[in-house]
């Protein structure tokens, strides 16, 4: 009787493969669409060197069938693949399984004679479907005997490099492998005028992984990101002919740069890596690349014409736009006045007007917004709103206000302007300029009045003593109980009461949780009240019972009072706490918005939904802020 073998291990890797292969039929497959493109090794050869000719087809789980070659006239061949070389690539993801396909066919040829020739098109169906490649022309002779072509022209499609002219070579293309190679739209400027930088990846074979390694230096540039093309989160490509070689070109960086001081500027080289995985991603091939420093001439702004006080910022073009919410307003009543710039150029950086100034007028810091186009990061919008205060009545006018810019595609200064708006305050002046009631003056007639006079009542006094009362106690049959708690009575209450003393102290002391429970108590308080607020719909009160709440958290987790903190007092106090940059924005944002719907109320929404969301999101900056991980209340450890 034979003994059963035991049954053998499966090795992992297999295992690994058997388990992958298993879930294709659970995972619905997907593929890009054909791609059948030829290439060269080399796209100027002398007569009998012999170079390379690849015709390569990427397909999905499609039918392939009757391949031809290209037309070889005018060259030998000198070997030729009988089968082509096959590889398939598969990827999971959450999008399903991706399955790739690529068939090879390689030439190895010789050129016969000096000129130019041209290998023409090979063909494929694909599902039935013609394809073809696109002819390919080779300069043989000797190195630079013949010009090479052109690069492809802008109008290519999205995320093309733009061309150059004829006579214009690529140094990085002359190795003929992959490289990156920086195009900025400018090699001469003025001192902040905006200049495109893209950073190319061209690719002469194909590629799995890309990884930035060094980002570019751009010392003397202020920088602003731009939003790259991608398709299904990856890059771009396209075909493009560089000096007679075939590549898949795409933008790998792209950056809008300003020029902060003149002189002769460079952007520094970028490096990346590029890598070959196999099916379980693990790297087969890399290649590092490293892209050429680029220098640029910066100009000088032109001192003819420039404004005093320019802020060198202020280069581009630009208009300037105010408006305020109305024009009719009561003393104690703020309106908002909104100043807006928009064009093309540093939007961040570019310099607001100052806020206008008007006696008899409170005017608070400006709230700035910048809105910036991510396809291109200098075009957008800068805004600011401004709450002024009018404490006294009559007809003010608003002065026009001014933007001094500098056009660099006009090389001259210009200006933009904004008319005065005149606005009417009616109502009575606020005492002491601050919004304060005056104090009360003396009661009408002058005088003072004896206001308690009815709770005064003249003494009762007896006209003798009544000798009987000791002698009634003495007698009475409640002696010695009374004796004895008139005897014992006070050292008992005088012990009692020490007790309580104590007790009461220990109650009362000053620890971080009677503290802690104090706080918590107003907090709670100042919710309810801002709920009942809130159901009565009575705006200014809700908004200043939110104020009240959220300072109270502030004075507890600080310490110390913050009714009369600056906005950047509280930003430095709450860093303190350890507050993360978004939460100190959020705790800010929220008093803001708070003074705001105090002082202009219809500047925001009054709707029950935005009240319960206001409510809602103080709740959520006191969670915050008790729970920041800094200082403790009391400002004790």
């Amino acid at each position: 009787m034979k003994t059963p073998r035991p049954p053998r291990r499966m090795p992992p890797l297999i295992a690994a493969a058997v388990m992958a292969g298993a879930g294709l039929a659970a995972c619905p497959a997907r593929a890009e669409a054909p791609r059948f493109q030829a290439d060269v090794d080399r796209g100027q050869v002398t007569v009998g060197d012999a170079f390379v000719y690849e015709v390569t087809l990427g397909v999905g789980q499609d039918q392939v069938s009757d391949y031809r070659p290209p037309d070889f006239k005018g060259l030998r061949v000198l070997s030729a693949s009988r089968q082509p070389n096959q590889s398939t690539q598969m990827q999971f993801g959450g999008a399903g399984m991706f399955v790739q396909v690529t068939y090879t066919w390689q030439y190895q040829l010789q050129a016969q004679q000096k000129g130019s020739v041209t290998i023409g098109a090979a063909h494929v169906k694909v599902n039935g479907h013609d394809f073809k490649t696109s002819p390919i022309t080779v300069a043989v002779g000797s190195a630079g005997a013949t010009t090479p072509p052109p690069l492809p022209p802008s109008g290519a499609p999205q995320g093309a490099a733009p061309s150059a002219p004829a006579d214009t070579a690529v140094p990085e293309a002359a190795s003929g492998g992959s490289f990156i190679r920086v195009v900025t739209d400018k090699q001469k400027a003025y001192v902040g005028d905006a200049i495109s930088a893209t950073w190319y990846l061209y690719l002469n074979q194909p590629a799995d992984k890309y990884d930035t390694q060094v980002e570019p230096t751009m010392e003397g540039f202020w920088t602003e990101d731009v939003a790259l093309p991608s398709r299904r989160g990856g890059m771009v490509l396209n075909d493009e002919v560089v000096q007679g070689r075939h590549y898949q070109v795409g933008p790998a960086m792209r950056k809008a740069l300003f020029p902060l001081h003149p002189g002769r500027l460079t952007i520094g080289p970028m490096e990346a890596q590029l890598s070959r995985v196999d099916f379980f991603g693990t790297a087969m091939r890399s290649q590092r690349l490293r892209s050429s420093p680029t220098t640029l001439e910066i100009l000088p702004l032109p001192t003819a014409g420039q404004p005093n006080a320019f802020d060198p910022a202020n280069v581009g073009t630009f208009t300037l736009a105010r408006r305020i919410d109305r024009t009719q307003v009561g003393t104690g009543d703020a309106i908002t006045l909104t100043l807006e710039i928009s064009g093309h150029g540093n939007i961040r950086k570019v310099a607001l007007p100052p806020p206008p100034k008007l006696d008899g007028w409170k005017t608070y810091d400006p709230r700035v917004q910048v809105n910036i186009d991510p396809g291109n990061g200098v075009e957008g919008t800068k805004s600011a709103e401004i709450l002024m205060l009018p404490q006294r009545p009559g007809t003010f006018e608003l002065p026009g206000q001014t933007l001094d810019y500098f056009d660099p595609a006009a090389e001259k200064y210009q200006q933009a302007t904004v008319p005065p708006i005149t606005v009417t305050v009616t109502g009575a002046a606020i005492a002491g300029g601050a919004g304060g009631a005056a104090p009360p003056g003396p009661a009408a007639g002058g005088g003072l009045e004896n206001v308690i006079a009815g709770e005064i009542r003249p003494i009762h006094a007896r006209g003798e003593l009544r000798s009987e009362t000791g002698a009634t106690f003495l007698r009475g049959g409640a002696f010695t109980g009374a004796f004895w708690a008139v005897l014992l009575g006070p050292p008992l209450l005088f012990g009692l009461a020490l007790l309580g003393l104590g007790l009461r102290d220990k109650l009362s002391a000053d620890t971080g949780a009677t503290r802690r429970r104090r706080s918590r108590k107003k907090v709670q308080a100042h919710l309810a009240a801002a709920e009942g607020y809130r159901r009565r719909r009575e705006l200014g009160a809700f908004y200043n019972e939110l104020d009240r709440l959220v300072r109270e958290a502030l004075s507890h987790r600080l310490g110390a009072a913050t009714a009369g903190l600056r906005m950047d007092e509280l930003r430095d106090h709450l860093g303190a706490l350890g507050l993360a940059a978004p939460d100190t924005a959020r705790v800010v944002t929220l008093l803001e918005d708070c003074d705001r719907a105090r002082f202009a109320p219809g500047s925001v929404a009054s709707d029950d939904a935005a009240l319960a969301a206001a409510l809602e999101r103080a709740g959520e900056v006191v969670a915050t802020i008790e729970g920041a991980p800094g200082r403790r209340e009391g400002g004790r450890g």
